[in-house]
C-alpha cells in the first residue's frame, strides 16, 4: 500500500503497527467526530505533534507492552498510543495535545495490528495527499513540540541531542516519576 509503513515490535514480535502520513486534509472535523464516535479502529494524530517514527514507536511500544500485561490505562489500545504519546499522565491532555483536531492539516494515522481491511478503511476516510512518513520532521511544530514536552534549547545543545530523542525519554520516564 503507498505510503504505509509497518513496523513490527522486537520486544513483541508478534505485533505491528502500520502507519500513514497524510497531509492537506481537508476532512478533519468529519474525521475527528467518527473517531469520537469509535467508526475506527486506529489512532489518528495531528501529525504537528510528532517529530519522527522514532517518538510514534516508542510510544506504540509502551502502549502494547500494557496491552499485553492486561494494564491499559485507556478503554482501547489506539487511545492508550495517544496516551502514551504524552509525557504527564492526563488522558484528556494527551488526547487534545497528540489526537487529531478539526483544524489539523496533516495527520497520521496509525494502527496497531492492523487487520487489512480495517486498516484500508481507516486510510480510505481521510480526504488528503498521502506522503513519505519521514516528512514528519518538516511537519513538526517545533516551538509547540518543544513546550509540550518542556525540552529546552540547553537540552538540545548536547552533541546528538534531537528532538525526537528527548520526547522519547520523557514518554520512557513518565510513569516511573
Amino acid at each position: 500500500v503507498e505510503h504505509v509503513s509497518k513496523f513490527t515490535f522486537e520486544l513483541f514480535p508478534d505485533h505491528n503497527i502500520s502507519m500513514c502520513l497524510f497531509e492537506d486534509v481537508e476532512n478533519c472535523a468529519d474525521l475527528r467526530k467518527e473517531v469520537l464516535a469509535q467508526k475506527f479502529d486506529a489512532a489518528f494524530l495531528d501529525a504537528s505533534m510528532i517529530t519522527d517514527t522514532f517518538q510514534l514507536l516508542a510510544a506504540a511500544n509502551k502502549a502494547v507492552y500494557a496491552l499485553t500485561k492486561d494494564s491499559l490505562t485507556t478503554h482501547g489500545l489506539h487511545t492508550e498510543l495517544i496516551f502514551c504519546l504524552s509525557g504527564n499522565r492526563s488522558i484528556s491532555a494527551a488526547l487534545n495535545t497528540f489526537g487529531i483536531k478539526d483544524n489539523s492539516q496533516s495527520i497520521v494515522v496509525a494502527v496497531i495490528d492492523a487487520d487489512p481491511e480495517k486498516l484500508q478503511a481507516s486510510l480510505a476516510a481521510v480526504q488528503g495527499r498521502r506522503s513519505d512518513i519521514a516528512r514528519l520532521e518538516h511537519i513538526c511544530n517545533v516551538d509547540k513540540f518543544k513546550k509540550t514536552y518542556k525540552i529546552t534549547d540547553a537540552e538540545l545543545s548536547h552533541v546528538g541531542a534531537s528532538l525526537s530523542e528527548s520526547a522519547v525519554c520523557r514518554i520512557a520516564i513518565r510513569d516511573s516519576v
